[in-house]
């Protein structure tokens, strides 16, 4: 049974509704929100101090982490690759190394991305968790090493270590940063008049394989459920089955919308080192947990701009 779960970069799109689920899922657990914002109520955490490292470690005394604090917005990776690698990798060794002070049991949910495979989808789809990390970006790179570094501890006593690899994913409440929420925001901003009816994107070929957020949890807690019967070090991608198209998820919450919208490429949204395919085989993950894709990505869509909707309508 788990006593004590910290979870770091609790006040990011994910982190916000994984710790209510943890509290449902573990209910006899105490549940430690860290993050970084100054004006949320989650224990302050910054993972480029050791300092305030080790003295969150000290007063939660985990028997399990979720590792979710990252920089992971690849453009902001690009202008700031020396903070993005600070954090993600020279945090993650920093929290690694506080978690390994304590002589109690603990299992550390390292949180990765499916962006480590980079250059590799060119040479094999669905990648697997045994194809090799080939980066093409900041954040991918700081990652893949924080993975590797990750695995590096996995004969150290006391500690189990988990490494998941998340595939893209959105839903409700996600940063315009990213792609849906980005489309999905201009849409409703539209709707409400308050954007001319033309929509900015960069390349729509790309194809992706997207899951909602929620699916992403119930695969953390599933991992962390059935935590004893995984050997320390295992890696698990995360990811719908089926890969779809920048293009066609534009099309259709385009269809979702009464407005008449006009589409128009910004070349500041095309990313230089943007690979046509990136799907994931999530087999490994399936027979340690039972995990299934719940939410269907139409109902994901849906989702994702009525929260704009509503968002905009609130502001007027």
């Amino acid at each position: 049974m788990l006593h004590s779960i910290l979870v770091t970069g609790s006040t990011g799109f994910v982190g916000k509704r994984l710790v209510p689920a943890l509290h449902k899922a573990f209910p006899a657990a105490q549940i430690h929100a860290a993050g970084s914002a100054s004006n949320s109520k989650a224990l302050a955490l910054d993972l480029t101090s050791a300092e305030s490292v080790n003295r969150i470690i000290s007063d939660t005394k985990p028997d399990a982490i979720i590792h979710l604090a990252a920089i992971s917005h690849i453009p902001t990776a690009f202008k700031n690759p020396e903070q993005t690698w600070h954090v993600n990798l020279l945090g993650t060794l920093k929290l690694l190394n506080a978690a390994t002070s304590r002589s109690t049991p603990c299992t550390f949910l390292q949180i990765g991305s499916g962006d480590c495979y980079g250059e590799s989808f060119k040479q094999a789809t669905p990648v697997t968790e045994d194809t090799p990390f080939k980066p093409l970006n900041p954040y991918a790179a700081s990652k893949a090493a924080a993975d590797i570094g990750v695995f590096s501890y996995c004969n150290t006593p006391n500690l189990k270590l988990i490494r998941v690899r998340p595939f893209n994913h959105t839903g409700p409440g996600q940063s315009n940063q990213f792609v849906i929420s980005a489309f999905a925001e201009q849409i409703a901003k539209i709707e409400a008049g308050l954007q001319p009816p033309t929509i900015s994107v960069g390349d729509l070929s790309a194809l992706r394989c997207f899951l909602h957020v929620d699916d992403i949890i119930d695969a953390y807690i599933r991992l962390l459920e059935n935590r004893d019967s995984i050997s320390s070090g295992s890696a698990f991608n995360i990811a719908s089955d089926t890969p779809v198209s920048i293009k066609s998820i534009l099309n259709t919450l385009l269809s979702l919308s009464q407005t008449e919208i006009s589409v128009e490429t910004d070349p500041e949204r095309l990313r230089p080192t943007d690979i046509p395919v990136a799907q994931a085989d999530s087999s490994l993950l399936k027979h340690a947990t039972g995990w299934s894709q719940k939410t269907e990505l139409q109902d994901t869509l849906n989702e994702v701009l009525d929260f704009w909707r509503n968002h905009y309508k609130q502001d007027n």
